[in-house]
């Protein structure tokens, strides 16, 4: 059943918004990724499935798409697999005009935010060594992120910590906004309000502190 994919990890609220966050585990679930693609997946998405070469992948999207399916399921009072997600021009995923969600995934977590009120982007990383972080925070950092990974350095994080830490937000708020990674140096993300899940994450489950997140609302 999809109402066994994934948990209520908590919400996040600022002053003009709240969203409601979601987690899954890939590997508690990848024994049953046949049998949710049959049950809740619509036809595109099993189609796109079957696109995939790498099976990990394809397992890990069925995964992805059923929490989808499972947490707009129960917020409009239908199926899963009963749903309808249509994709914008920009290909955003929307279900209609007053429920906004986003997801993203790292390593083995899968994470959903959910809100009524504004548009809203979610991106968790899984703390990790990265190959030419110094390189990458030149490239894809803007001024002012890049004083930002340099406090995080200063109080004691790795370069490798800080950029992920930094780069976090930034992805959620390019994503709140409906924006790629083509935008990370050009999109005005002033007004994007960003929201890191540190509280969240240090109390979830298992190995979920091993991981940083935000959760942004444009």
């Amino acid at each position: 059943m999809a109402s066994d994919v994934g948990s209520h990890l908590g919400a996040v609220r600022t002053r003009t918004a709240e969203a409601d966050v979601w987690f899954a585990w890939v590997d508690e679930h990848a024994a049953a990724v046949d049998r949710l693609a049959m049950d809740v997946l619509s036809a595109a998405e099993r189609e796109r499935t079957a696109g995939y070469r790498n099976i990990e992948a394809a397992g890990r999207y069925v995964i992805t798409r059923t929490l989808v399916r499972r947490v707009l399921g129960e917020r409009l009072g239908v199926a899963p697999r009963d749903v309808r997600i249509r994709v914008t021009d920009m290909g955003k995923p929307v279900v209609s005009d007053d429920i906004h969600f986003n997801v993203s995934h790292s390593g083995d977590l899968i994470m959903m935010a959910l809100s009524g009120d504004r548009a809203v982007g979610i991106d968790v990383e899984r703390r990790r060594e990265v190959g030419r972080a110094g390189a990458l925070i030149a490239r894809w950092l803007t001024l002012v992120e890049q004083r930002e990974v340099a406090a995080w350095i200063t109080a004691g994080l790795t370069e490798s910590d800080a950029f992920l830490r930094v780069w976090s937000v930034k992805e959620a708020r390019l994503k709140a906004v409906g924006v790629g990674i083509s935008g990370a140096n050009t999109a005005d993300l002033t007004d994007v309000v960003a929201v890191g899940l540190d509280d969240l994450l240090s109390a979830g489950p298992r190995d979920a502190a091993g991981y940083v997140g935000a959760v942004a609302f444009a």
